[in-house]
């Protein structure tokens, strides 16, 4: 790569990487603006505390997936594909309950602002809710723990497999995630949904690249 095409790449790039830098500083002033809301009593305290135990668990499991899809065959040589498709619809259960849960913990009915003020406003209190548990939860417990669970699975795998997995697969023998296993196949059958074998025979051949090639390409 040249330096002038370096320089383009650059170039093109600045507005993407001052618009991320914009949303950070915001999440940080949001986050100063949480913090102050939630230390005004002791069940708020816990209850932020618990949202963020909550977030943490979330972010565990969310860089779990990538990793256990990558080394699945190496973790498990003689299971099969539907079994870890079943252990990857069982893990959805508590990407469900905690985005769900946290943001209920997380909300706030009364938005403390330091030196400046407070604020009871329905509208407002609720689209900060809304903000700041959306940003926390995408960048922190969903984009990093994958991006570090595709660079080193293994790492990561050493660290977590003893401690998530055990919890994943007393979800997957209960059965909680049976009913939308059933949706799904009731559905493709009232569809149509599967391709003929005909068109798998004609279409192009699919590529092999696995969901952590495409984290760790981040």
């Amino acid at each position: 790569m040249t330096a002038a095409t370096t320089a383009t790449a650059h170039a093109r790039s600045a507005p993407r990487m001052a618009f991320g830098a914009v949303l950070l500083l915001g999440w940080v002033v949001l986050t100063v603006i949480w913090v102050a809301s939630t230390v005004t009593s002791g069940s708020l305290l816990i209850k932020g505390v618990i949202a963020l135990a909550l977030m943490t668990l979330l972010a565990a499991m969310e860089g779990l997936e990538v990793s256990v899809i990558d080394r699945w065959r190496n973790i498990y040589p003689d299971r099969t594909t539907k079994e870890l498709a079943g252990w990857l619809a069982a893990r959805q259960l508590f990407v469900a309950l905690i985005v769900t849960t946290a943001t209920i913990l997380a909300d706030r009915h009364k938005l403390t602002l330091p030196g400046v003020g407070s604020t009871t406003d329905p509208t407002a209190t609720k689209v900060f809710a809304i903000v700041w548990t959306g940003f926390t939860v995408l960048w922190f417990a969903q984009i990093l723990p994958k991006h570090l669970a595709a660079t080193n699975p293994d790492r990561y795998l050493r660290h977590l497999q003893r401690t998530c997995f055990p919890v994943v697969d007393a979800v997957r023998v209960v059965g909680v995630s049976q009913p939308g296993e059933w949706s799904a196949k009731a559905l493709e059958r009232g569809l149509d949904w599967h391709e003929p074998e005909s068109d798998l025979e004609e279409a192009p051949p699919r590529r092999k690249d696995s969901l952590a090639e495409a984290w760790r390409a981040l």
